[in-house]
């Protein structure tokens, strides 16, 4: 049967049809509603209880108290009943490590209770409820019965024993690096482009319009109903007119590193493409935290966390016969990830990706971020980029669940905002312009 994710921030809507919508829910809150008689019904996926400002920039649907109305209101648009509609809601869990800005924020609870005030207000009953709590859940609707699952999440139990794991040595982990299929030239130039501050996004452009795969993926993204131009595009300039330079080039580059991240598809993606669904997610927050703090140039974060988790791509394949016993670490002994890898393979992907990093003779701005995006603390000269780094990828454990193994540890929360200039009252305005995934 067809699944449907339902990104964060968005909401989607069906007739009845052999079909489920899902969304994977931590911090976050999802809410099913459905008329059956109609036969219709949808998924709402929020984040927060209500606007972070006056200032309209952000995305409305974010928010319970603005897009859970406008999601009845399109319901009922499209044929329902408000009268027979049934709701269920999902999520608002403080996830474990549970930090003091957890506790304060309570981002998950304070949605959970506006969800259901305005379930009440308008007077459509909810059938089951399960909010709160310490783990993360998928919310199911199935959309031939109208039946609402909710189940836990948690990365899978593991089938099997591994009693015969070996840690893979220094020279297989070498090996490794050399058997990977490498990233593109165009990819490395146009990195070592944006870490170069005299390098224009109209040069960097040229570059971009000079590959002919890369340009063809553009146009069919232009052309897609994600982007949602008003007019066709039918060529790469016609797309430079439209997405403009800087978009460009950031789109040519994820799209350059989609197929050497796809190669870590074994062990610690948790769905099809899931570790490159991650990367692109950390990087647009990376790039919106550079924005809001002038910590540094939006495309160098942006750039900084597309790679950040590069060096999963050498270790992914040990973890098949490691998997039980990164299970035991992560999920019942509560380490900390690059803590268990470098317990099981030897080396962290931190340390791995800056072993690629260095290889690709990739500016050190960014390898930096590469190797303490989880120790911020640690990093030299550059030290705001893995701070941006470290920010988005915990926000994105917290919120975007589902798509790899990950855990953060969340006790440097403060350090790194204080680094960045920031306290915990600027994480909704953030989280209201969240990139959908």
């Amino acid at each position: 049967m067809t699944t449907h994710t339902v990104s964060s921030g968005s909401f989607m809507i069906s007739t009845r049809k052999p079909e489920i919508m899902q969304a994977f829910l931590a911090s976050c809150v999802g809410v099913t509603l459905f008329d059956q008689n109609a036969g219709i019904g949808g998924l709402i996926h929020l984040l927060l209880p209500e606007p972070p400002s006056m200032d309209l920039s952000w995305n409305p649907k974010v928010c319970a108290a603005i897009s859970i109305p406008m999601f009845i209101n399109e319901l009922c648009r499209l044929g329902a009943k408000k009268e027979r509609l049934q709701a269920c809601i999902a999520g608002g869990a403080l996830i474990d490590p549970i930090s003091q800005a957890d506790l304060a924020l309570d981002i998950g609870g304070r949605t959970a209770e506006v969800a259901q005030l305005i379930l009440q207000r308008e007077k459509i009953p909810i059938r089951q409820i399960e909010v709160g709590g310490f783990f993360s859940c998928c919310i199911r609707l199935n959309l031939t019965t109208w039946e609402t699952t909710i189940e836990p999440f948690v990365v899978p139990t593991p089938r099997a024993t591994a009693d015969d794991y070996t840690r893979p040595t220094v020279r297989q982990i070498n090996d490794a690096i050399e058997e990977l299929i490498p990233i593109p030239q165009i990819a490395l130039k146009i990195i070592r482009m944006i870490n170069d501050e005299n390098s224009s996004f109209r040069e960097i452009a040229g570059e971009v319009l000079q590959d002919q795969v890369l340009s063809a993926r553009i146009i069919r993204m232009c052309n897609s109903v994600s982007v949602n131009l008003a007019m066709k595009v039918d060529s790469i300039e016609k797309a430079l007119l439209r997405i403009g330079e800087k978009s460009l080039v950031l789109m040519a580059l994820s799209f350059s590193m989609n197929k050497f991240i796809a190669q870590a598809s074994r062990g610690y993606s948790l769905c099809k493409g899931g570790m490159f669904h991650h990367s692109v997610w950390t990087a647009r927050m990376s790039a919106k935290l550079a924005e809001m703090t002038s910590k540094a140039r939006p495309e160098l974060a942006y750039t900084a966390g597309l790679l950040h988790d590069i060096g999963k791509v050498v270790l992914d394949q040990y973890m098949n016969g490691a998997y039980p016993l990164f299970y035991r670490q992560l999920q019942i002994q509560g380490s900390d990830l690059t803590t268990a890898e470098k317990d099981l393979f030897g080396i962290s992907h931190t340390d791995a990706g800056h072993l690629l990093v260095r290889r690709w003779d990739i500016p050190e701005s960014i390898g930096e971020a590469v190797l303490h995006h989880h120790e911020p603390d640690k990093a030299g000269k550059n030290r705001p980029l893995p701070h941006l780094v470290y920010l988005a990828d915990l926000l994105n454990s917290r919120f975007v669940p589902g798509h790899q193994v990950n855990r953060i540890d969340s006790s440097l929360l403060r350090k790194s905002l204080e680094a960045l200039d920031l306290d915990i009252g600027n994480l909704p305005a953030l989280l209201a312009d969240a990139p959908a995934y």
